[in-house]
């Protein structure tokens, strides 16, 4: 083993003097490379975080004006059942007062036409009696009293 490390050991030294000069250029350059690589890399991430917190500060306020429309939302529709209730409660008052009214309107005028049917049938009466007694007066025959009758019974109708 001893024989490997001396030959590796020679063949370094043999880089040495052959590339010595060169290496450390090449190394000093990748390293400057390396660091301008580094700083390049830094900012890219530090330009993508940068992006990012602004696609997030956006979100978020998308996110709390949509939340905002939302309650708004809800306000007015809790607004419009509401109002929907009062409504509703109105229009079922009015049609209540408006049939109470009808109700009464209705049995007044039954009561109306009950009233001018009564007084039709004590005048219808009247007048049957006034015939009647004309006819026993004027000893007119049955028949005749008859088909006075179905007259006055049409008329009736």
């Amino acid at each position: 083993m001893d024989k490997v490390d001396d030959q590796h050991e020679n063949l370094s030294r043999i880089k040495e003097i052959l590339f010595g000069d060169e290496l450390q250029g090449l190394d000093a350059r990748l390293a400057e490379m390396r660091v301008e690589l580094m700083n390049i890399i830094k900012n890219q991430v530090k330009t993508f975080d940068e992006k990012l917190n602004a696609e997030e500060t956006v979100f978020a306020k998308q996110t709390e004006t949509l939340k905002h429309q939302l309650a708004q939302e809800q306000e007015y529709r809790k607004e419009l059942e509401k109002t929907q209730q009062e409504v509703q409660k109105q229009l079922e008052a009015f049609i209540e007062t408006k049939t109470k009214q009808y109700d009464i309107k209705l049995e007044h005028l039954a009561q109306q036409q009950n009233e001018e049917n009564r007084v039709a049938r004590e005048t219808l009466k009247k007048e049957l009696f006034n015939i009647i007694h004309k006819l026993e007066e004027a000893k007119v025959n049955k028949a005749e009293i008859a088909e006075l009758f179905g007259l006055m019974i049409q008329k009736l109708k």
